[in-house]
C-alpha cells in the first residue's frame, strides 16, 4: 500500500514538473501580452474547486518562483563570477529562495496597497488573492530585471545597453500595467493610480536594496 502511494505521488510529481515546460511559457506570454486579464484571473480561480483552479496556466506564486529560478540559472551560466558567498548564502537554494522573498516584496506592498484603497480589512483571506493577481504582474519585470543585472556585470557599451533596455522596458512596462489595474480595480483616476504605483515602487526598491545590502555581509572579501 505504501509503495503503491509512493508510486502515485512520483507519478502526480512527474507530471506536474513535465506540464511545466508547456504551461510556464504560455503563462508568461499570457501575462505580458494580457497581464490585466490573467491577474483578474488569479484572483477569481481562488474561488475555484483546487482540483480544477489554475487548469490552464501555473499558480501565481509558483509561475513567479520558476521565473526567478530560470532567471538565477542563466546568471549562473553566463553571468560573469561574483564574489564567494559564505554562511546560508552558500548555499544556492538559499540563495534563490532570498531572490524569491526580494522580489515578492513588490506583489506584496501591491496587493496591501489594493486592499487599502477598496477599504477591506488587511487579513489573510483579503491579502492571498490580491498577492496572487500581483505575482503575474511581478514575474515578466523580475525576469527583465534580473536579465539586465546579468548583463550589466560584463561593464562593457554593448551590455549596458541590452541591461538598459531590458530594466527600462521591464520598469515602464510594469508601471503602465500597475496603474491601468488600479484605474481599473481599485476605483482611482488615472494620475493618482500612476502616483500609487511609482511612491510603491520606490518603496519596495529602498527595502529591496536595504535588505540587500543585508546580505552583502555574507560576502567573502575578494
Amino acid at each position: 500500500m505504501d509503495l503503491m502511494n509512493l508510486l502515485k505521488s512520483v507519478e502526480e510529481l512527474l507530471y506536474e514538473l513535465v506540464s511545466w515546460l508547456l504551461f510556464y511559457p504560455l503563462t508568461l506570454w499570457k501575462c505580458i501580452r494580457h497581464p490585466i486579464r490573467m491577474m483578474a484571473c488569479a484572483e477569481a480561480e481562488l474561488g475555484s474547486d483546487a482540483k480544477v483552479r489554475y487548469s490552464a496556466a501555473i499558480s501565481p506564486p509558483i509561475f513567479l518562483f520558476l521565473t526567478l529560478l530560470i532567471a538565477h540559472l542563466i546568471d549562473l551560466r553566463f553571468g560573469l563570477p561574483m564574489r564567494e558567498l559564505t554562511g546560508a548564502m552558500a548555499d544556492p537554494r538559499n540563495l534563490l529562495l532570498f531572490r524569491a522573498v526580494l522580489f515578492s516584496l513588490f506583489p506584496l506592498m501591491m496587493a496591501v496597497q489594493g486592499i487599502r484603497r477598496l477599504g477591506q480589512p488587511l487579513t489573510r483571506e483579503t491579502l492571498r488573492p490580491a498577492f496572487f493577481s500581483q505575482c503575474y504582474a511581478a514575474a515578466p519585470f523580475a525576469l527583465a530585471f534580473d536579465l539586465a543585472m546579468t548583463s550589466a556585470r560584463y561593464a562593457n557599451p554593448t551590455a549596458w545597453t541590452v541591461s538598459g533596455v531590458l530594466f527600462g522596458g521591464g520598469l515602464v512596462w510594469y508601471v503602465a500595467v500597475e496603474t491601468q489595474w488600479f484605474v481599473l480595480h481599485a476605483g482611482v483616476g488615472l494620475v493618482e493610480a500612476l502616483a500609487r504605483v511609482i511612491v510603491t515602487i520606490f518603496v519596495g526598491a529602498v527595502l529591496f536594496v536595504l535588505i540587500a545590502l543585508v546580505m552583502a555581509s555574507f560576502i567573502a572579501p575578494a
